[in-house]
C-alpha cells in the first residue's frame, strides 16, 4: 500500500478515536463543570449573532464590574483573549442556529486536529509505536476528554500550540509564525511553547530562523495594546501569578503534583508511567526536546502559580507532552527485557498501569459532566419565554454568569444593590433560591410566575 495512503489512514483513525469520546453528553446545557467560564465564552459567541459581529469589541451578557478599579462596563465588553474561537462558533450559529452543541463540536474538532498533529510530531521524532501510544493516551484520557469538548478557547489553544511545535520541528518557519501568532491571540500562555522551539533551534543551528519567526509576537502585542485601552472590559489577572503567596509552598506542590497530576490527570497508573518517561527523557537530543517542552509547562505552572492551583483546566498544556512521557514510560517497561517470560510480565504491568489510569481518571472526571443545578436551566427558559427579548434581568448565582446565560437576556449575575440596578434598567428578578431577598421582593412586587423551582418577579415599579 502507498505510504501516503497509510499515513492518511492512520491520521483518520487518530482523528476519529479522539473525536468520538468527546461527543459524550454533547448536548449538555452550559451548566456543567466550570460553567462560569463556559458561559462567558458562549455568551460572546451568541452576542456576535444577536448584535454586532465586532472582533475588537466582544460582548458578554453581564453588566457586572470585572476590574479591581471598579470601572463600570455599560457596553458589556469582554476583552480578554482574542475571540477567534467565539467567532468560529458564531459563524456556525448563523448557519445552523444557536445550539451549544455546535460550540462544543468546534472544541471537539480542534482537540482531534491537535491529536493528529501530536501523532505526526511524535512519529517523526520517535517512530510509530511511541506515536501510537501517545495518541491513544491523548485520545482516551478522561481529563482530556472532558476539556476537549468544553465551550472555552482552551482546546483550540492547545491544538494550535501542538501544530506550532510540529511546524517548527519541520522547519516550516513561515507557517509556524502564522499559527503561533494565532495561538498567542487565542491564549497568551502559548508563549511557553517557544522554549522547546528554542531548544530545537539550538541543537539544529536554526537560531536565526527562530529569532526571525518572533515577528509572530506583533499581533499579540497589538491586541494587548487594545486590551489595555479598555480596563473596564477585562478581568483582574494579577492574582493568577502568586495570589496568597502560594508559589513553592507545601499547598502549591500538593495541589499540582499530588492532586492534579497524580489524582486527576494521570490518575495513579499513568503517573507512574509519566515519571518513568520523564526519567528517561534525557537519553538523547531528540528526547531532550520533550524534556524542554515539559520544563516549559513547569515554568508556566510556576509563573501562574495561583491560577494553576485554583483552576484544574490550567493544566491542559501538560496533556500533549504528558502523553508523550507516558508513552516513553510504557515502552521503557515493555522493552527493558528481551526474555519472553519477563517481557510478557512487563507488557502486563505496563498495560495494567495504563488501564488503571483510564479507570481512576474516569472515576475522578465523570462528575464533571453532571448538571448539578438543573433549576437554573428551567428558570432561564422561563425568563426567555415570559419576558420581552430586550428585558434586563437580575439572575443571582454568586456572580457566576451561568444562570444569566440561561435566560438569554442581558443583566446581572448577582442580587445585591437592587435599587441601583433598577435605576440602571433592571426589570425582572429571577430566583431559584427562595431566600430572604426573594421573599422581600415577592411581598412588594408583581410575581410574573412562580413554581417550586423558580420565582420570576417584575421589579420595575416597586423598588
Amino acid at each position: 500500500m502507498n505510504k501516503n495512503l497509510v499515513k492518511i489512514f492512520i491520521c483518520v483513525v487518530v482523528f476519529i478515536a479522539t473525536f468520538l469520546p468527546r461527543l459524550y453528553r454533547l448536548n449538555n446545557p452550559v451548566a456543567d463543570w466550570h460553567s462560569w467560564r463556559q458561559a462567558d465564552t458562549a455568551a460572546v459567541a451568541r452576542n456576535f449573532v444577536k448584535s454586532d459581529f465586532n472582533l475588537l469589541y466582544p460582548q458578554s451578557d453581564s453588566f457586572l464590574i470585572l476590574n479591581t478599579a471598579r470601572l463600570p462596563n455599560p457596553n458589556r465588553y469582554f476583552i480578554n483573549e482574542f475571540p477567534f474561537y467565539n467567532a468560529i462558533v458564531a459563524v456556525l450559529y448563523r448557519q445552523f442556529g444557536i445550539h451549544e452543541s455546535i460550540a462544543r463540536l468546534v472544541s471537539v474538532f480542534f482537540a482531534s486536529l491537535g491529536a493528529v498533529f501530536l501523532f505526526w510530531l511524535t512519529q517523526r521524532l520517535f517512530g510509530y509505536k511511541i506515536a501510537a501510544l501517545t495518541s491513544l493516551f491523548y485520545a482516551f484520557n478522561p481529563y482530556n476528554i472532558y476539556y476537549g469538548r468544553v465551550i472555552m478557547p482552551d482546546p483550540l489553544f492547545i491544538s494550535l500550540s501542538i501544530i506550532s511545535l510540529y511546524l517548527f520541528v519541520r522547519y516550516q518557519f513561515i507557517l509556524f509564525s502564522l499559527v503561533f501568532a494565532l495561538a498567542l491571540l487565542v491564549k497568551p500562555y502559548s508563549i511557553f511553547i517557544l522554549l522547546p522551539c528554542f531548544y530545537w533551534a539550538i541543537i539544529n543551528r536554526k537560531l536565526r530562523q527562530f529569532f526571525f519567526s518572533l515577528i509572530s509576537l506583533v499581533p499579540f502585542l497589538l491586541w494587548r495594546w487594545h486590551f489595555n485601552q479598555h480596563p473596564e472590559a477585562s478581568f483582574d489577572t494579577i492574582w493568577l501569578f502568586n495570589g496568597q503567596n502560594i508559589r513553592f509552598t507545601g499547598a502549591f506542590f500538593r495541589w499540582l503534583i499530588f492532586d492534579r497530576m497524580n489524582r486527576l490527570i494521570f490518575a495513579t497508573g499513568g503517573f507512574v508511567l509519566f515519571i518513568l518517561g520523564l526519567l528517561t527523557s534525557y537519553l538523547d537530543k531528540t528526547r531532550g526536546l520533550i524534556l524542554a517542552w515539559f520544563l516549559s509547562v513547569v515554568a508556566y505552572m510556576c509563573i501562574f502559580a495561583m491560577g494553576n492551583v485554583t483552576h484544574d483546566y490550567y493544566q491542559l498544556p501538560l496533556m500533549p507532552v504528558g502523553a508523550i512521557l507516558v508513552s516513553f514510560g510504557f515502552w521503557h517497561i515493555v522493552d527493558s527485557s528481551r526474555k519472553f517470560f519477563i517481557k510478557t510480565l512487563n507488557i502486563l504491568l505496563a498495560v495494567s498501569l495504563l488501564v488503571l489510569s483510564f479507570a481512576f481518571g474516569w472515576y475522578e472526571v465523570r462528575g464533571y459532566f453532571n448538571i448539578n443545578h438543573p433549576e437554573i436551566v428551567t428558570a432561564g427558559q422561563a425568563v426567555d419565554r415570559l419576558t420581552p427579548p430586550d428585558a434586563l434581568v437580575i439572575a443571582p448565582y454568586t456572580s457566576d454568569p451561568a444562570f444569566l446565560y440561561q435566560t438569554n437576556r442581558y443583566g446581572w449575575p448577582e442580587g445585591v444593590n437592587l435599587e441601583a440596578k433598577v435605576s440602571q434598567g433592571a426589570q425582572f428578578y429571577i430566583s431559584v433560591n427562595f431566600d430572604s431577598v426573594e421573599q422581600y421582593l415577592e411581598s412588594k412586587c408583581r410575581i410574573v410566575s412562580k413554581t417550586d423551582v423558580y420565582a420570576l418577579i417584575d421589579i420595575q415599579n416597586c423598588l
